[in-house]
């Protein structure tokens, strides 16, 4: 009995239609490739690219972006990110974001890269959305807006997003951009923490400390008090420092 192909090996059907020039296949191909050999993908991204397929150039750009499986071009993942943005592509909006706001492959425009993150951002990719939030948080490249901010943050933590749960519980519990609210912004940190988020746990540590009401949730471990009273007061990270950053495309 013939075994099933797996994604890393790819039907001899699939193989033959990539060799004619059909641009599904290539991407399938490359995708098939990528787990077990990436350069070896990039080749086939990259035809997939060059006929106009969107999947295919967003995942070119962010191969040659972050130099993996090929030497690193950030000038020109810009240009093949640049192509799929302008089709729509959400990954790609949010990547060409990222690569205006630090200046990768293009001048650091914040400008650009609040335009790029909103178009994504309105898509609801939560990742767009904590970046256009931080930068309207900080007033870089567009007017500084909390309220709006948290708008885009509270769009991301209901997707679930860690960095977005994290930022909307810091703003609730220091009233940035709407009322102070430590209840909420407790199961916020506390949802963050869940999702592994070290930063969300030491703020849920300092919520404690400095409010004690009824509803305040038990956030031990389950270890058992041995009596002595540890203070635990790590720096608090800035806000700015907290950014969903350029995704791999899904």
């Amino acid at each position: 009995m013939l075994a099933k192909p797996t994604l890393a090996t790819p039907t001899l059907w699939t193989r033959m239609k990539a060799e004619l020039g059909d641009s599904d296949a290539q991407f399938r191909l490359a995708e098939a490739l990528r787990t077990a050999d990436v350069a070896a993908s990039v080749s086939w991204y990259r035809r997939a690219a060059r006929q106009g397929h969107v999947a295919a150039q967003t995942m070119l750009a962010f191969l040659l972006a972050n130099g993996i499986g090929v030497e690193a071009d950030p000038r020109r993942a810009v240009s093949w990110y640049r192509r799929a943005a302008a089709k729509g592509d959400v990954g790609a909006q949010n990547n060409l974001g990222y690569m205006h706001e630090h200046g990768a492959g293009v001048p650091c425009d914040p400008a650009k890269a609040a335009l790029w993150y909103r178009l994504a951002a309105l898509q609801h990719s939560a990742p767009a959305q904590v970046n256009l939030a931080l930068l309207l948080l900080d007033g870089r490249g567009v007017d500084r807006d909390e309220a709006e901010a948290v708008r885009w943050l509270r769009a991301a933590a209901e997707q679930g997003h860690p960095a977005a749960q994290y930022r909307l519980g810091l703003c609730l519990r220091e009233g940035v951009g709407l009322a102070c609210d430590p209840a909420e912004a407790a199961l916020w940190l506390q949802a963050a923490a869940a999702a592994g988020d070290r930063d969300a746990l030491v703020a849920l540590a300092e919520l404690r400390q400095t409010v004690l009401p009824d509803w305040a949730p038990d956030w031990s471990d389950g270890a058992e008090d041995d009596g002595e009273t540890v203070e635990w007061r790590p720096e608090q990270r800035p806000m700015q420092e907290v950014h969903a950053g350029a995704i791999p495309p899904g």
